[in-house]
């Protein structure tokens, strides 16, 4: 389901929100992480932190390799070392994504669609719990789902279809707030969701604030 330029929440029950890339900069974010390894680089420290990067890279290829095979994840993202991965996780991405926080706009408009009365939620493919944290939003959203932790990803429609569930809600009343056409996009047009793509359907979330303001 398309989004009209003027979006209408009379209809809207529950929102989701993607992470990476819409709550904050992934770009950015990778610019603070260049930043920590070289301020930490040692003769030591250096060749454990390239290896942990590389660790961190070679499981995001594994997520997105799913996204081409039916987005179901493979038995190997399930293994016992996850938890070391999170735990590098926490330490890199969670200090690179508290340096740079939110993107402009993003608590401002959590608060208004929170005094409309309406419930927020994550729809993340990653976990996500240790990013809410480092951004100072973990107290938003009345639930966290990841795609990793149901078995499937975005452009899988599931997720969706489960928070709509979970709520007891027709999809047309879930929108989705994401910030890329071809995982978002899909997954929420499958699901029969509304959907909204930074960069897209809105160019920042000052504007888009303002486009729920002139809707109302």
């Amino acid at each position: 389901m398309e989004p009209s330029n003027r979006m209408d929440l009379t209809s809207i029950r529950v929102v989701s929100w993607d992470v990476d890339g819409t709550l904050y900069s992934v770009q950015r974010m990778k610019w603070q992480l260049l930043f920590l390894l070289l301020k930490g680089m040692t003769p030591t420290r250096g060749l454990r932190s390239i290896r942990e990067l590389m660790a961190l890279r070679q499981f995001r290829m594994i997520m997105e390799r799913a996204r081409t095979s039916d987005n179901a994840l493979p038995a190997a993202v399930e293994q016992d070392h996850r938890k070391s991965l999170l735990e590098m996780e926490h330490h890199w991405y969670g200090r690179a994504i508290q340096r740079i926080g939110p993107r402009p706009g993003v608590v401002d408009l959590l608060a208004f669609l929170a005094a409309q009365g309406l419930t927020q939620v994550i729809l993340s493919d990653y976990a996500s719990d240790y990013k809410l944290e480092s951004l100072g939003l973990q107290d938003r959203f009345q639930s966290v789902y990841s795609g990793e932790s149901l078995g499937f990803i975005k452009p899988s429609p599931r997720g969706l279809q489960r928070i709509a569930d979970d709520f007891e809600i027709s999809p047309a009343h879930l929108l989705h707030i994401g910030d890329r056409a071809e995982t978002d996009g899909v997954a929420a047009r499958a699901a029969g969701c509304p959907f909204l793509i930074l960069g897209r359907d809105f160019r920042d979330f000052h504007s888009l604030t303002r486009q729920f303001r002139s809707g109302q």
